[in-house]
Order: C-alpha cells, then sequence, then structure tokens
C-alpha cells in the first residue's frame, strides 16, 4: 500500500505526533482535514501484526455531528484520496470501508451523531482510535464517552493496538467553551484555573494578515496556498463580517454568541502589547476597582503620549474587598510597584458603608495609606454611559506616529478576555441585544477597568461641562499626565 504523500509542515508535525489526544486548527483551505484523513491508512499500515494470524488489524471511527455534514464533507473528502473499489470497500450497511492490503485489515466506521441513538451506537464500539472531524461543534460528553472506547481493539490477547488515540481538525472554537480550555490548558469546569494536560492542539498560520488599518492581505507562510486558487483569501474575506474572518481566516478564537460586546472597538492586534508594557515611576500608578463580593482592579500609567496603559488586571470571586487587597494588591505592589506614587478610583457607591460595618470601601483602601496609596478618590459617575465612553474615547484614538492611544499589557489575560466578548450586554428572550450589561464573571472587571478610564478622560472635559455636573475641576499638578486635569 503506497501512502507516500507530502503535507504542509504544520499538517506533517501533527500527523508525526504520538499523543492520545492531538488536533489541529486552521483556516479554510490550509489541507488539515486530508491529513487528518491520510491518518487513518497510515497508522494502520503501522500496527503490529497480531500475535495469532499475523494480520495488522484496526478499527477506527470517523465522527461528524449530523449526518448531512458527514455525508458531504467528511466522507465526500475520504472517497476523493480513497475511492471505493480502491485502497478497499465501502459497505453502506454499517457505513463502514473495509480495507484489506497485505496483510493490513482496517475497518473504517462513519459515524454521525444526529440522536441518542447514534451516540449509543458509537459508544458501544470498540476501537483502536477515533477521527473527529470539526472537533469544535463535537459535545465534551461526547469526546470523554469516546476516550473510553479507543484502546480496545485489536484486543490484548492479539497483542493490542501499537497506537491508541483521538485526533482531530477544525477551525477556531469559541473562547469560553471546553475545546478553548483544553487548548489554553485551563480547568473546564472551572475556566479562571490553569490545569495543563496532555493534549496536543497544532495551529496552522492564519490565511491572511491584519494591517493596522483594518486591511488584511494574504499572508505568505500559509499552508497549502499551492493547492489554491489565487486570491483565495482575499476573496474569502470580502463582504465577510469581522466574526467569519476570525475564526475561518485569521486563526483566532471566536468570540462568545453571547450578547453584543460591551466594546466592539476594542481589537487584539492593535490593543494588546506585542511586549511586556514597563511601568514608569514618574508617573502616578492608577487602581482602578469595582467592589462587591467579587473586587476587581485594574492598574494603570496614562504616559507622555496620553496612551492609556494598563499593566495588571486582578479578579477575584467569593472575597471581601480587605482581603483582596491583603492577599492579591499589595504582594504585587510590593513586588512590582514598590516607591510608586498611587491613587486609587473606583465605583462611587463606594463611598457608603456596608451592613456588617460602617467602613466604606473608599475608607478600607484609605487604610492602607503607609502601604503606598496616597489617594482615593472615586469616580464622579456610574452612570454606563459615562463609563463606556471613556474607554470607547481611547479605544477609537490614535496619538503621535500613528500609535493606538489605548495598550494592554499581554499578560492581563482577563481583561483582554473581557474586552474580547466576555463582557457583554444581555439578550433578551426574543434574541435582541439588551441595553444592560450582563452581570458575569467578566463584567466586574470591565467595569473596574471603565472606572479608571474615566480618571483619564476626564482630563479632557471642559470646565463648563464638569461644572454641570456639579464637580470641581482638580488643580493642575506637576506631571500633567498623574492627575486629572
Amino acid at each position: 500500500m503506497d501512502l507516500s504523500a507530502e503535507f504542509p509542515k504544520t499538517v506533517s508535525d501533527y500527523m508525526m505526533s504520538d499523543s492520545r489526544h492531538r488536533f489541529i486548527l486552521g483556516p479554510f483551505g490550509s489541507g488539515k482535514s486530508v491529513g487528518s484523513q491520510w491518518e487513518i491508512p497510515r497508522r494502520a499500515s503501522m500496527q503490529r501484526p497480531s500475535t495469532i494470524d499475523g494480520k495488522r488489524k484496526t478499527r477506527f471511527a470517523v465522527v461528524r455531528n449530523t449526518m448531512p455534514q458527514l455525508r458531504d464533507t467528511t466522507m465526500k473528502t475520504f472517497f476523493d484520496w480513497f475511492p471505493n473499489g480502491t485502497l478497499g470497500n465501502y459497505k453502506e450497511t454499517g457505513k463502514t470501508y473495509y480495507i484489506k492490503q497485505g496483510d493490513i485489515e482496517c475497518e473504517v466506521i462513519f459515524r454521525a451523531l444526529d440522536d441518542a441513538a447514534d451516540v449509543k451506537n458509537l459508544l458501544s464500539l470498540e476501537l483502536t482510535g477515533a477521527y473527529v472531524n470539526e472537533f469544535r461543534d463535537i459535545h465534551r460528553d461526547i469526546i470523554e464517552a469516546l476516550d473510553g472506547r479507543v484502546g480496545r481493539y485489536p484486543r490484548m490477547n492479539e497483542g493490542g493496538p501499537s497506537w491508541v488515540g483521538i485526533w482531530g481538525d477544525s477551525n477556531m472554537p469559541e473562547e469560553q467553551t471546553y475545546w478553548w480550555a483544553m487548548a489554553e490548558g485551563m480547568k473546564p469546569d472551572d475556566m479562571k484555573v490553569k490545569q495543563p494536560n496532555d493534549w496536543e492542539f497544532f495551529v496552522q498560520p492564519a490565511g491572511a494578515i491584519r494591517l493596522l488599518d483594518g486591511t488584511y492581505t494574504e499572508n505568505p507562510a500559509a499552508e497549502n496556498r499551492e493547492n489554491l486558487p489565487p486570491g483565495y483569501y482575499t476573496n474569502l474575506i470580502t463582504g465577510k463580517t469581522d466574526e467569519y474572518i476570525r475564526t475561518y481566516v485569521m486563526c483566532e478564537y471566536g468570540r462568545s454568541k453571547g450578547g453584543k460586546p460591551v466594546h466592539p472597538m476594542f481589537n487584539r492586534d492593535v490593543h494588546v502589547a506585542k511586549s511586556v508594557l514597563i511601568p514608569n515611576k514618574q508617573l502616578l500608578l492608577l487602581i482602578g476597582a469595582d467592589f462587591g463580593r467579587t473586587p476587581a482592579m485594574v492598574l494603570k500609567q496614562q504616559d507622555a503620549f496620553g496612551r492609556v496603559l494598563t499593566l495588571d488586571n486582578i479578579s477575584t470571586f467569593g472575597m471581601a474587598i480587605e482581603t483582596a487587597i491583603e492577599t492579591k494588591l499589595l504582594p504585587l505592589l510590593r513586588q512590582k510597584y514598590d516607591g510608586f506614587d498611587i491613587a486609587v478610583t473606583g465605583d462611587p457607591s463606594g463611598n457608603a458603608g456596608g451592613q456588617a460595618e460602617e467602613a466604606s470601601c473608599a475608607d478600607i483602601f484609605r487604610r492602607y495609606r503607609r502601604k503606598g496609596i496616597s489617594k482615593v478618590k472615586l469616580a464622579w459617575s456610574n452612570s454606563p454611559v459615562h463609563r463606556q465612553g471613556a474607554t470607547d474615547h481611547f479605544l477609537s484614538m490614535l496619538v503621535q506616529r500613528g500609535m493606538p492611544a489605548y495598550l494592554i499589557d499581554p499578560n492581563c489575560t482577563d481583561l483582554i478576555r473581557a474586552l474580547g466578548g466576555g463582557y457583554q450586554f444581555k439578550k433578551t428572550k426574543d434574541g435582541r441585544n439588551s441595553e444592560d450589561v450582563d452581570k458575569n464573571d467578566d463584567s466586574h472587571l470591565g467595569e473596574a477597568n471603565e472606572y479608571a478610564d474615566m480618571w483619564f478622560h476626564r482630563g479632557e472635559r471642559t470646565k463648563a461641562d464638569l461644572k454641570e455636573r456639579g464637580t470641581t475641576p482638580t488643580p493642575p499638578n506637576v506631571n500633567p499626565y498623574a492627575t486629572p486635569r
């Protein structure tokens, strides 16, 4: 059986891996599905001979989430490369392709997951391995149950399988999904907790490059271009939504299909720094805070170019503000910001005392004056219009030499996730976007971030505008970017 063929580098690396769980992600037209299907006869030829009859026996399941997709895409690709009657013979009864070449005997069982009966039949099989096409559409329960069926054929009295595992290909999954968690090494039951795993994910180069002006050009490093028509990705992008381009061309995680992002102007390529941001001890360090039982904080500075720089973020859950300060904020300040001039801003409701004690959240922060927190001045408004407008103001700006006015340190992963779509508006029952923010795990950090941006944005308000709101402008400081002007 001649299995000589050439594949793109990332596809080849993926095929050569012997991991029990290995998956490849890439754009349309990248050759990932072809490589995945070639793995079936390749792995069959690598199987050790049976200790009973000397045959190399394997049984692989090929899985897709619906029958139309299985028939029209997965099986079509397979039969394009291995037509019926060439490498093997296909029998519609049982939807199985039987490969018999020399001492190789391999069963390729095609299964869709249209209903409970399909799932039950799939999970009753004894398999060598399983190939999952467009795995992002397959539910976690199926993968975990399928994991218990691989490695069962051939049986141990014949020597057992030479390799066992599940492999698959897909376009990029959405953030905050099971597949995102497994790819990023997060705990799938609590996606804020790191939980490294032994799964291997191979990501192909994007089909296009996104330029600073928002346009695209084809990526010369894209794989399988020699087998695509000229201008393939340029034509694919034309007229498509940003979400389509992200997942099918740019190899970026899709945004959650929940409500509309609060800050749709946020662009990772533009607003996330390419390297770690270095704090400047000559500038004020501002802490923006959101209170309650889910305290969240961001640490920011505004540089001499007027850019708002987010240096760190802190997210907590089920924690009092004092505990968050003691266990999260102060250790960070000691380690990274010792000797900085530090101010705190945040939700103006933090001036009110709690039910359990008279001290307000602002008062609690003031207790740490000797720890370097020199000033606590909460925001002049908690109106969503003012908060969201302040952040959008900087997201939409460019400063000198065309630099973005808003930059986030790449290690601020929680804030990047929030601005990337986790911080979103609610959806109404009929599917429309509400004007109310969805109070989820990302909203607290999103609002803390907005309060900090209000501090810097307020410096651009006119005195008349400030007077109209019943506030008094802060006197100018030696450093024009350290306090509101």
